[in-house]
């Protein structure tokens, strides 16, 4: 018996260093959720939701229009979920920045000024600029035409910088939204509203306030001034955000191709929005 119990407690003793010199196992990573599967992906866009047809606010309150659509399209293609919020056109950029959302999808114009703090996806949409005033107005739209003459426009929008440009005598009145300065021109504080052709038509001159008004003087396309005017419209995101920005452009590629983009386009527009 006492030899048997010896025997035991040898053993053991053995047992114990084999374990204490065998070497450690790694620790294993726990395994990718859903077998390794990339998980979804989620797209935050920031839009200033005041800019018809292109994104407005619905009457139950839904952010929609042509650039939400084609966005919404988009994510059908990148199957990810996608949200989207209102943001003051003032604070669009910087919004962008402090990641209060992921892309701005808001009729914002490409140009090299913008492309100092943000990427751009391709060309989404292009379409001149226009002036507008009371229907029958003999007002000539030329800096020589329009000194003296209080222009409205929306403040920080490209065609803002182009009348700062070019109408240095005109008494320029900026406003928060393009709303805003078309309120002006109805109740007579300013005598023409500078604005983004498409929208100023389509937002205004086809609706009831816009009833009495009508363009005046030519179209102003970009070439007048690509720097300030841009080459069409685009999608914004942080320079940082190469695959984003990337998977932007393949899933807009997709819908121009698979006909998507045009199905939204004809809900809008009676011509190529998308243009040259």
């Amino acid at each position: 018996m006492k030899m048997n119990q010896l025997t035991w407690i040898g053993a053991a003793i053995v047992a114990l260093s084999l374990t204490a010199c065998a070497p450690k196992a790694e620790k294993t990573a726990a395994a990718p959720a859903a077998g390794g599967a990339a998980a979804p992906l989620t797209i935050k866009f920031g839009s200033d939701a005041s800019y018809a047809p292109f994104e407005f606010t619905s009457p139950s309150g839904e952010i929609t229009g042509f650039d939400i659509e084609i966005a919404k399209a988009m994510c059908e293609e990148l199957k990810a979920t996608c949200t989207f919020q209102n943001q003051d056109w003032d604070g669009i950029i910087p919004s962008l920045l402090a990641k209060k959302y992921d892309v701005i999808a808001s009729s914002m114009d490409i140009t090299a000024e913008r492309q100092k703090s943000v990427a751009f996806t391709q060309k989404i949409w292009q379409a001149p600029s226009k002036f507008v005033a009371k229907e029958g107005s003999t007002l000539q739209t030329t800096p020589e035409g329009l000194k003296g003459k209080m222009v409205g426009v929306q403040q920080g929008t490209s065609q803002d910088f182009y009348l700062t440009k070019y109408f240095k005598d005109s008494v320029i009145k900026r406003y928060k939204t393009l709303d805003a300065a078309q309120n002006d021109l109805v109740n007579k504080r300013v005598e023409v509203v500078f604005a983004d052709g498409v929208t100023v038509t389509d937002g205004f001159l086809k609706k009831p306030t816009g009833k009495g008004f009508a363009q005046v003087g030519a179209d102003v396309s970009s070439s007048a001034d690509k720097a300030i005017l841009g080459d069409g419209t685009g999608f914004a995101v942080r320079k940082e955000d190469t695959e984003l920005l990337a998977k932007l452009n393949k899933a807009f590629d997709a819908i121009r191709a698979n006909g998507k983009y045009k199905t939204i386009a004809d809900k809008y527009f009676n011509f190529d929005i998308y243009g040259q």
